[in-house]
């Protein structure tokens, strides 16, 4: 379904043939993915990656603003190397970490006059009394449960992800007629210090910021098929600081959940274990990933991450369990992010108890998601590899829903 936004009253521009960014700031990587949208579809053009120093991230959130803008510098740098016209002047970025989060608020009204049809007015009407009844309720409990303040919470967007029109799904409400109308609100906040980091990123690399949208959401949106009333699935971007989760449920989404456990842990226990640095830890964790290790100091290395994966999944029950009215979980865990290519991740959710543990009613698979998987990406260069270059993906894929 396309998705009716609902940010502040801004004349849209048309973006179609221009080269775009698209900039996904994790904690181990910078991910910058230069495109441009054609026809409905977006053309990868160049991406890069730049390291992050381990002072310069925290959980997702930006400690060090100076070296995140070097290394997104390093990383747009090589994006561009190659390009050829014009170099991309606005940027979609990403944004995640444990302090973000996703609500989704149910609207519900009976219309005065059902026989006319439904005009983007009317809709517009109805979200600012969401706005002005349930923000404030949406922004007290996350300020209660991450311990900041109500004035330091922001919403980032809001957007009708579902609507029902005399209990009937329909893709897009306007110009149909009806009594009862229900819109499924997808709100998100994260804390304005968060943002505004963001916002200095763009503004001292000289871009104008078409967007800011929360990364598991634009996984959702990118997937193939996800807007098909029978498709349901919980969704898991492992990021190096991170683990971020969305649920759909019969092609809408839900709500997303993010908790601070991400990559970098596992490569913490190497580094402790081998007494090495933290760089060579990572190597070592890679080189395990891709199994061009021996079978001894594979098996070694099992042994060592096994712990940490356990604890891991279990963490992943606790946020699916912090989802309200979910009468059912999904059957279907999609991975995606740097973080997913350890053997581990996978292994952990194949062998939980998810029937003891939470409402399953049977037990779910697990698949990876890769950028073949996401709609209307165009990639003749070949330059999106893995499940780690999803994320900047999806967040170009947003381009065609923000027009």
């Amino acid at each position: 379904m396309k998705l009716l936004k609902l940010s502040k009253s801004k004349k849209e521009e048309r973006i179609n043939d221009e080269a775009l960014l698209a900039l996904d700031v994790g904690t181990s990587f910078v991910k910058a993915c230069v495109f441009k949208v054609v026809e409905n579809k977006i053309h990868i053009l160049g991406y890069g990656r730049a390291a992050q120093q381990s002072e310069a991230m925290k959980g997702a959130m930006i400690i060090n603003l100076q070296n995140v803008i070097e290394n997104c510098d390093l990383a747009i740098g090589e994006a561009v190397r190659d390009l050829e016209g014009d170099l991309p002047k606005k940027v979609i970025m990403g944004i995640a970490g444990e302090l973000v989060r996703g609500e989704t608020i149910m609207a519900k009204y009976e219309r005065e006059k059902p026989d006319e049809y439904i005009n983007e007015k009317e809709i517009n009407k109805v979200i600012e009394k969401v706005r002005d009844r349930a923000f404030s309720n949406v922004k007290a409990e996350i300020a209660e449960e991450t311990g900041l303040l109500e004035d330091q919470i922001e919403e980032i967007s809001s957007v009708v992800s579902d609507t029902f029109i005399d209990g009937f799904r329909v893709t897009n409400p306007l110009k149909f007629k009806g009594k009862k109308i229900n819109f499924r609100v997808f709100s998100t906040f994260a804390p304005s210090i968060h943002l505004n980091s963001l916002r200095t990123i763009a503004k001292s690399l000289g871009f104008e910021i078409l967007s800011i949208i929360v990364e598991p959401y634009a996984v959702t949106r990118a997937y193939k098929g996800v807007t098909k009333d029978d498709f349901s699935a919980v969704f898991i971007d492992v990021g190096g600081g991170t683990t971020d989760i969305a649920i759909v449920q019969k092609g809408g989404i839900m709500g997303t959940k993010m908790m601070a456990f991400g990559g970098k842990v596992f490569t913490k226990r190497l580094e402790a274990f081998y007494d090495t640095n933290f760089k060579e830890a990572e190597k070592l964790k890679i080189d395990y990933s891709e199994r061009s290790l021996s079978e001894k100091r594979s098996s070694e290395i099992n042994k060592i991450l096994s712990k940490d994966a356990k604890i891991w999944v279990e963490g992943v029950g606790l946020a699916l369990a912090e989802f309200e009215d979910i009468e059912n979980y999904p059957t279907k865990f999609l991975l995606c992010g740097g973080g997913a290519l350890l053997n581990e991740i996978k292994k952990s959710l194949v062998e939980y108890p998810w029937l003891q543990t939470l409402r399953f009613e049977k037990f779910p698979d697990v698949d990876f998601i890769h950028p073949s998987d996401l709609k209307g990406i165009v990639d003749d260069k070949n330059l999106l590899k893995d499940v780690a270059d999803v994320a900047p993906a999806s967040l170009a894929y947003m381009a065609i829903e923000l027009q």
